[in-house]
């Protein structure tokens, strides 16, 4: 079994809000400190200096954190697809006011967007996890964190929506088929403009 789990580093002084990919053997193959740290949290973590992906049996993973893969820093996406990713597979905590009504207002519209495009442009398997529970305590404290984890495969297909809720927590199982990257260096400009992506 390979694990992507989401875990607090502490490393030179510094904290980080870091993921891992683990091996079968127990091996770290991949370690991830989030780039795109929110502001409510910038005086506790320190901003992550790289992007790497790992090549294993199961195909190329990349494995960025939440909002990492906001459609406004959807460069690291981009640029783990670059790097030959065939899955991004994200650890996240998707937080919410106590009070907020989600038939007034569904939650996912966000990750279906950006995780949509990347899936779509480069064929990838998106996965986004999200825990469930009350946060006590620190800058989100009182919010929720209410799962609704989302996988998107090649094409931007939704293959799992899971529920929303504070208890919404479950064990999902999807079946994922990466596909190759769509194109290699400097061959993918021509790739992605064919496929409608009008950036540099």
């Amino acid at each position: 079994m390979y694990v992507v789990a989401g875990l607090t580093e502490r490393a030179g002084g510094r904290i980080y809000n870091a993921a891992v990919l683990l091996a079968p053997t127990g091996e770290i193959l991949l370690r991830h400190r989030k780039i795109n740290i929110l502001s409510i949290a910038q005086d506790l973590y320190a901003i992550g200096d790289s992007v790497a992906v790992a090549e294993t049996p199961l195909g190329v993973i990349g494995i960025p954190i939440c909002a990492d893969d906001f459609a406004s820093s959807l460069a690291i996406g981009h640029c783990l697809a670059r790097m030959g990713a065939q899955m991004i597979l994200s650890p996240c905590a998707w937080a919410m006011p106590a009070a907020h009504d989600n038939e007034a207002e569904p939650y996912g519209q966000t990750w279906l967007t950006s995780f949509g495009e990347l899936a779509r442009l480069y064929d990838l398997t998106v996965v986004g996890v999200s825990n469930v529970g009350w946060i006590a305590g620190g800058p989100w404290d009182g919010r929720t964190c209410i799962g609704c984890s989302l996988a998107m495969g090649p094409g931007g297909e939704v293959l799992l929506h899971a529920p929303y809720g504070v208890d919404a927590e479950g064990l999902f199982v999807v079946e994922v088929d990466p596909h190759p990257p769509i194109a290699r260096g400097t061959d993918f400009p021509a790739a992605l403009k064919a496929r409608g992506y009008e950036g540099q």
